[in-house]
């Protein structure tokens, strides 16, 4: 099968040389790459860098490329003879002409990859980026006007807002964040409940119907799955738990598939310091490269990512509520806390000493009386938007947590 067709180069060439609105209609959809005739594909390039181009213009421009002696005044006037009448079909036998080329290369390259002893999963990795960029298409705008970017996000949002279903989430603590693209870094020590926090938001969200992978890098799947099928039963088969990869680039692997295949939404990593990256490198500079993956990967799949991270808190200097964790606890990486577009911080009372009245009852941070077993989820900062202050006050329970009903009957 011949994957080019000579006819149809020059009958679009000469449709862009004779007819503005026919130029318009192909540089949405062509780059000078899906011309395989070299000087087909010069002379499209010389089209597309004049401000009104015709056949002297376009002449001019190959004589500054260095390319004009070579093709000729006789070709470029031939092609205006060949205008095609229906550019927009035409268009698309040429995209479908060089993602057929673009295949064969990528088979080409991944055989000689094979045998040549090239790593396995370095070869798949790449043959999954391949063929991802093969079904996006040929031609996509990278640059928009903010008018553009309004339609688009009207219409099929990349930054869509996920909602938990709790006000005092929604409108508080994640007023200004939670849209898909960004990444949200959970702070705590050790026992206070990060995971749990999480695993109470990942329901949530599955009852709201979004899908979500969750990647188990600290205990069991089983202990996820259960909570899940407890409280979420229905929706639980929309969460994808792996417990398997420890290697970022084995990660970002799994991540393309779940988008690919289900959809996902949302991603949890529990948690950051388990991810391993098989660089030479100090841990710092690996904890950066792996922050700087999770940002990338959050915006190229359109998810929103939720990294986990435990943190030590110097109890030596602080007392009481001030062990609470705050953002300059992160001391593993600047890179997590700039990379991060809002960071929540998990508190248990109870886990202080000082902070504990009776088996029943803790402190909270005004010294008033309340159940032992509160946990306390507080935005640490936010990179846009307001700073919300407030707390959420959630009460941990054998089948997990729970927002807690004071006497006003208000959750917060």
């Amino acid at each position: 099968m011949v994957n080019h067709a000579k006819e149809i180069e020059d009958s679009i060439l000469g449709a862009c040389l004779t007819d503005r609105f026919a130029l318009e209609d192909v540089k949405e959809r062509l780059t000078p790459e899906c011309f395989y005739n070299d000087w087909n594909r010069f002379i499209y390039k010389a089209i597309l860098e004049c401000e009104q181009p015709d056949i002297l213009s376009v002449e001019e421009r190959l004589k500054d490329m260095g390319k004009f002696n070579e093709i000729g005044s006789v070709y470029i006037a031939d092609l205006t003879r060949e205008a095609s009448m229906n550019v927009e079909y035409h268009c698309q036998i040429l995209i479908e002409k060089k993602i057929k080329r673009d295949v064969v290369d990528l088979c080409q390259n991944i055989q000689s990859k094979a045998m040549n002893g090239v790593d396995t999963y370095d070869m798949l990795d790449d043959l999954n980026r391949a063929v991802d960029g093969l079904d996006k298409g040929i031609k996509s705008k990278e640059s928009l006007t903010p008018s553009q970017i309004f339609e688009r996000e009207e219409n099929k949002p990349k930054a869509e807002k996920l909602y938990i279903g709790l006000s005092q989430l929604d409108n508080g603590i994640y007023a200004d964040t939670m849209h898909k693209g960004q990444v949200e870094l959970t702070i705590a020590d050790s026992g206070h409940g990060k995971t749990h926090y999480a695993m109470y938001k990942a329901q949530a969200l599955l009852k709201r119907g979004y899908k979500i992978g969750w990647f188990q890098l600290e205990d069991y799947d089983v202990h996820t799955a259960k909570y899940m099928a407890t409280h979420a039963p229905e929706q639980m088969d929309n969460i994808h738990i792996c417990h398997s990869l420890y290697d970022i680039e084995d990660i970002k692997r799994e991540c393309r598939i779940m988008k690919k295949e289900y959809g996902i939404d949302y991603i949890v990593f529990d948690y950051v310091q388990n991810i391993e990256c098989n660089l030479n490198l100090s841990r710092t500079e690996k904890v950066e490269y792996i922050s700087k993956q999770i940002t990338k990967m959050a915006k190229d799949l359109e998810v929103f990512c939720h990294v986990l991270s435990q943190v030590t808190v110097g109890y030596q200097s602080r007392s009481g509520w001030s062990q609470e964790p705050s953002y300059g606890d992160v001391r593993w990486s600047q890179q997590l806390k700039q990379d991060a577009h809002i960071i929540t911080s998990v508190f248990r009372p109870s886990k202080v000493e000082s902070l504990v009245i009776s088996t029943d009852s803790v402190k909270d941070w005004k010294e008033n009386s309340i159940p032992y077993d509160s946990v306390f989820v507080k935005q640490a900062k936010v990179r846009h938007g307001k700073q919300y202050w407030n707390r959420l006050h959630l009460i941990h329970q054998d089948d997990g947590l729970k927002p807690y009903i004071n006497e006003n009957k208000v959750p917060f």
